[in-house]
């Protein structure tokens, strides 16, 4: 059993969170963090990179790199901050001149939520992209269930490809603009090539109140995960006597950890060219 360090906290854990709503915990990661004494998002909050890559030695795509890059410690803080009391309005506010309490924690309640991340162009996962084409990405993002503390906010979304059957993540752009929450908006761009592998696009979205200072904390901040893209050889996949797509090598591995959903396994092992 991997050890690890003891952590002290003035407040006491709950006994036990849905780690798995943290991107790149499936169920098996959570298993093997609750066997060694992580089970809520505050005690992964707590730990370091090192840590937690200790507690999962053995299990693939768990370096201390990738849970540094995936970052694990600030989506777990993120959730546990979610159901804390809403904290007093900060600088930006106040030189508004906003009365009443200050944004909502990071979506507790959410007033924007993404309707859409992935390609532009949608075209199967089991398609024969080449690995030298331009990775289009669009973000689409609409108002969510909540009032917001203004009718626009200037934001950001920085998209990555997030390797699945390998270590490494990919930047694809960082895009941003102006956003009136009644209308929303929609965002494409296009950024590097991606090599031969299983990516998941990902968004860490930060909203801002226009005219904000460099380093005002953002009012509204989203970790989203987004559509599945597998980028195979120019050749196309090998595929068996009866026409039928190779399952990806690490398909399976990755429907049991959580990382992809029956459905997007079901997709790998299309027929190619469909």
């Amino acid at each position: 059993m991997a050890s690890r360090r003891t952590h002290t906290s003035t407040a006491p854990e709950r006994p036990g969170d849905n780690l798995t709503r943290i991107s790149g915990v499936g169920p098996v990661v959570a298993g093997r963090l609750a066997e060694a004494g992580i089970r809520t998002y505050r005690s992964v909050a707590e730990a370091t990179p090192e840590e937690l890559a200790e507690a999962l030695a053995g299990l693939p795509g768990c370096s201390a790199d990738r849970i540094r890059s995936a970052d694990w410690i600030g989506q777990a803080r993120r959730f546990d901050d979610d159901r804390t009391p809403a904290r007093a309005p900060g600088p930006a506010n106040a030189a508004a001149g906003r009365a009443t309490a200050g944004p909502p924690p990071a979506e507790s309640p959410p007033f924007l939520r993404v309707v859409r991340l992935g390609r532009a162009r949608i075209r199967p996962v089991h398609d024969s992209s080449r690995s030298d084409q331009a990775t289009t990405v669009g973000l689409e993002l609409r108002r969510g269930p909540a009032v917001p503390p203004a009718p626009v906010f200037a934001y950001t979304a920085a998209i990555t490809a997030r390797r699945l059957d390998a270590d490494g993540e990919v930047p694809i752009v960082l895009i941003g603009g102006i956003v009136q929450m009644d209308c929303g908006v929609s965002h494409s761009a296009a950024g590097p090539p991606l090599d031969a592998g299983l990516y998941r696009l990902v968004a860490s979205i930060d909203l801002h109140h226009p005219g904000h200072a460099k380093d005002d904390p953002p009012v509204w901040s989203h970790a989203a995960s987004g559509e599945l893209i597998q980028v195979v050889a120019p050749a196309g996949p090998a595929r068996h006597g009866n026409g039928r797509a190779k399952d990806h090598p690490a398909g399976k591995r990755l429907l049991a950890e959580g990382a992809i959903s029956e459905a997007e396994y079901a997709d790998l092992r299309a027929p190619a060219g469909s």
